[in-house]
């Protein structure tokens, strides 16, 4: 089970995860606004995957499912198939309320997993079985984030034995801009939602390091700056669909 600690007036996961955003009303939504912001900027649809024409699918996972916006999404473009929403969390009580029968909602940390020592949680048993799934670990760095990862998906999944289908690159604005019109959602996120996170964001970040008081609020001022200093201003976002050859 996931417990919760609260701090600075937010309430964070209380586990081993790298992960450090919090886990409470505020970043909920966010979440929410994050999910129909992608999908805009990635063409209109949730999943870039040729997923609706696939057959003889049983069994689908979505690993670090957060709110469970995707998980819906996927169980209903395969009703016949057990769907697994995995997050570090609790889904939101109502997203459970009103999710189908095809879901099943797991807590756990994707990271645990270790097929040399399975455990007794639904991890092992049912959703990351041996020859049940083809899928990639990534070794967090230290603060649990990669700025590599997208890039490096394709070649991992490549020496993995996958074939590679397609990889696409995609514009993250942190400021409108007029180059990238599929993205007005996306800069208009992360304007309302994403910056005011980041005082908090970095405090998480930066403290463990012994960075506080006056030297994180100067760093804090400056990524403010430097995030909305210019149009075009944007973070690369890839997304890499692999299959078994």
């Amino acid at each position: 089970m996931t417990a919760a600690e609260s701090t600075s007036e937010r309430r964070y996961h209380h586990t081993s995860s790298a992960y450090v955003l919090p886990n409470d009303a505020i970043e909920q939504n966010r979440l929410d606004a994050q999910a129909v912001a992608i999908v805009e900027m990635t063409g209109g649809v949730p999943c870039l995957a040729p997923i609706r024409s696939m057959t003889n699918v049983t069994k689908a996972v979505d690993v670090g499912c957060g709110t469970g916006v995707a998980t819906l999404q996927i169980a209903g473009i395969f009703p016949s198939a057990k769907v697994y929403g995995l997050d570090i969390s609790l889904i939101p009580e109502a997203v459970r309320k009103v999710a189908p029968a095809n879901i099943v909602w797991a807590v756990g940390n994707v990271l645990d997993v270790d097929h040399d020592k399975p455990g007794d949680d639904v991890m092992s048993r049912e959703i990351f079985t041996s020859g049940g799934l083809d899928y990639i670990f990534g070794r967090a760095e230290q603060s649990g984030l990669s700025t590599r990862a997208g890039t490096d998906a394709a070649p991992i999944m490549k020496d993995a034995g996958l074939e590679i289908i397609s990889v696409q690159t995609f514009e993250f604005p942190f400021v409108p801009s007029r180059k990238t019109p599929n993205s007005q959602t996306m800069s208009e996120y992360v304007q309302a939602k994403l910056v005011p996170n980041y005082l908090e964001l970095l405090r998480k970040m930066l403290g463990p390091q012994g960075i506080t008081g006056d030297e994180l609020e100067r760093l804090t001022m400056g990524s403010f700056r430097d995030i909305t200093s210019e149009e075009g201003l944007h973070q690369k976002y890839t997304v890499t669909i692999a299959r078994k050859p």
